[in-house]
């Protein structure tokens, strides 16, 4: 028996990174799982993948920050698997300057920041987490209830060495949304919770050198980068009824980088 078995689950940005272990992992758990995924390559990929190893899959080409998109993605896990009970809202978008600020091009300090990047950054990260519940929420309602996982950042809670104005408003949002969220819809048993990810080897983190990668190692208690499974390994927590009495709170996974 498989933690999520029976259970249909859409989860964006599962083209890549965080979004594809967590893919593989609920999938490997007996979730039906749409991939909502940008990247039309990627994620028709895992979700042939996932097809393959006898996983119920389907592939929803989505950029968060549109309704219609996100809407389609919703529809599809009803439509071809006839409910949903978890959405993970793990799509998300970081313009990295590593120090490096290009006005336009990076994110920055708000006096270097571009409107354009400040946008686009708040429209994948917070407007798709809004948009994601918009639309899950009315679907969990039918089947008793569901849970929501929203992914925020460590950097929406300690600054680094880079200041990212764009990226940690959009993620500290996240984590106050969440918070609303879960209060409103317990009532009808739609918890929401929030994983913090720390330095995760993926590709929204790089582009890595061999200095850069024993730099961020340098400040982590546990030695190393986080990998991918281990964000999904949590989210599945969440997805999940070992889970059922936990909502509206905050789960950190950075290796002690915050503790520090």
């Amino acid at each position: 028996m498989g933690k999520l078995d029976g259970r249909v689950a859409v989860i964006t940005g599962a083209g890549s990174g965080q979004g594809a272990a967590a893919a593989r992992l609920f999938a490997s758990e007996g979730a039906a799982v749409v991939v909502a995924e940008y990247n039309a390559e990627t994620g028709k990929e895992v979700t042939d993948e996932l097809i393959k190893s006898g996983a119920r899959a389907a592939f929803a080409h989505c950029d968060v920050a549109d309704a219609q998109q996100v809407k389609a993605a919703i529809d599809l896990a009803t439509g071809e698997f006839g409910r949903l009970d978890v959405l993970y809202n793990n799509a998300g978008l970081w313009y990295s300057a590593q120090g490096n600020y290009q006005p336009g091009i990076t994110d920055a300090p708000s006096p270097l920041l571009e409107e354009n990047i400040w946008d686009r950054t708040l429209d994948v990260n917070l407007k798709g987490t809004y948009l994601g519940c918009k639309y899950a929420i009315p679907e969990m309602q039918k089947v008793g209830g569901g849970s929501i996982i929203n992914v925020s950042s460590i950097a929406a809670l300690r600054v680094g060495s880079g200041a990212s104005d764009a990226y940690t408003a959009a993620k500290g949002g996240v984590v106050t949304i969440t918070r609303t969220l879960a209060v409103e819809h317990a009532q009808y048993q739609i918890r929401c919770n929030c994983i913090f990810p720390g330095a995760i080897k993926t590709p929204l983190a790089g582009p890595f050198t061999p200095e850069y990668e024993k730099a961020v190692e340098s400040h982590v208690p546990l030695g190393r980068w986080g990998q991918p499974e281990d964000v999904a390994k949590m989210a599945l927590f969440l997805a999940c009824d070992d889970s059922s009495w936990i909502t509206g709170a905050f789960f950190v996974v950075d290796g002690g980088y915050t503790a520090k």
